[in-house]
Formats: C-alpha cells, sequence, structure tokens
C-alpha cells in the first residue's frame, strides 16, 4: 500500500514561461545573453550531471567559464529571487489530486532539483504549499542520484512511495532504478507506451 507521494514541481505541478529570468539576463548581457537564454536548460542539465547539489558559487563559476558571461554570485542570487516570484500556471488536476490524496492521509513531498529558496514560495503563492509535508531541493542534492530519493522518502519504506514527475531519467527511470515504483507526467503522450504514465495528473486518483 503506498503512503507517500512524491512529486516533481516544475512541468509537474507548476510551468513556467521563465518571462522573469529572460528579462533579467537580457537587462544584465543585451544581446550576448541570447545564445545563453537560449541554452539554459542544456547549461543547467550538464551542471547536474558533473555536481551532486546546486550552490551559488559553483553554479556561477561553472556558467562563467561556459558561457563566457559576468555571471557572479549576486546574479545567481537575483535569479533564485526572481523565479521565486513566478509560480506560474498551476497543471490541469494537481489541486484535485493533493486535496485527495490529504483527504485519505496520504503524505505528499516535493523533490526539485531547483533552489529551495525559489520553489517554496512558488508552492506557497499557488496555494499548493500547505498540502506538502516536506520539500526536497537541489541545493541539498540533485536527481537522479540515488540519495535524492532516499532523503525524499524520509521514514517510509521505498515501496510505500510512488514518485511522479515529467521527465524520463530523473523522475521515472532514476526512482525506479533504487526500487521505488513511478509514474511519468506525459501530457503530451510522446514517450514510449511500454511504461506507467498519465496524461493528466488527477489521473493518479485513479491508480492510488
Amino acid at each position: 500500500m503506498k503512503k507517500r507521494f512524491i512529486f516533481d514541481l516544475d512541468g509537474t505541478l507548476l510551468t513556467s514561461d521563465y518571462h522573469l529570468e529572460r528579462e533579467l539576463f537580457t537587462d544584465l548581457y543585451g544581446e550576448e545573453a541570447r545564445d545563453f537564454i537560449s541554452n539554459v536548460g542544456f547549461y543547467l542539465d550538464e551542471y547536474e550531471s558533473l555536481f551532486s547539489s546546486y550552490d551559488v558559487e559553483i553554479l556561477s563559476c561553472y556558467l562563467k567559464g561556459r558561457t563566457g558571461l559576468p555571471i557572479t554570485d549576486d546574479v545567481i542570487r537575483e535569479w533564485i529571487s526572481i523565479t521565486g516570484d513566478d509560480p506560474g500556471v498551476m497543471e490541469e488536476g494537481v489541486l484535485d489530486t493533493f486535496e485527495y490524496l490529504k483527504s485519505r492521509d496520504y503524505s505528499i513531498a516535493v523533490l526539485t532539483n531547483w533552489f529551495l529558496d525559489s520553489q517554496k514560495p512558488r508552492l506557497r503563492d499557488s496555494g499548493l504549499l500547505e498540502y506538502v509535508d516536506e520539500i526536497y531541493a537541489g541545493d541539498t542534492i540533485l536527481k537522479p542520484r540515488k540519495e535524492a530519493y532516499l532523503a525524499s522518502k524520509k521514514h517510509y519504506r521505498t515501496r510505500e512511495c510512488v514518485v511522479i514527475g515529467d521527465q524520463l531519467d530523473k523522475d521515472y527511470i532514476g526512482p525506479r532504478k533504487y526500487g521505488f515504483d513511478s509514474v511519468l507526467y506525459d501530457k503530451n503522450d510522446r514517450q514510449h507506451k511500454n511504461i506507467v504514465k498519465v496524461k493528466k495528473i488527477n489521473e493518479i486518483m485513479k491508480r492510488y
């Protein structure tokens, strides 16, 4: 029997168009920011493959060396701050699912790869924080490392937990490698059919 549901955040619970961070880097670097803005996801994925957690100083040094832009520690802190101001749009069915899980006394955790100081305000402003028991963020440990999944289960047994998220490697394959059940949130139905997935988050209610 499942007792704990561990959700990814970006692209699973909330989705942003990242306009605030685009504005930040354009204001700071002008036309030179264009390539960075277009490839920021790639740079962050690369960072996450190299380092076990997000650290302001390490991230600024890495991005500065990778892009040639003068990305200082203060720029990273401003980035964290402005992304925390943008909860984005809640994915369809999320609130209903959280209300359902709590009504059945399930535990809800969030496992995200970005900074806690950014993600907690987003959950609060979207109205989801009141349903969440714990948040595990990337400035402690990054998915898909084993330690991230083990931390997020808290005192629950691995078999009592299920991980739900939109990234195949970090939210589906990763946790399964370490004994967790997982469900891929695949709203555009792009991934292979021979995996456990849902097109809407509220389909979770039919499974558990």
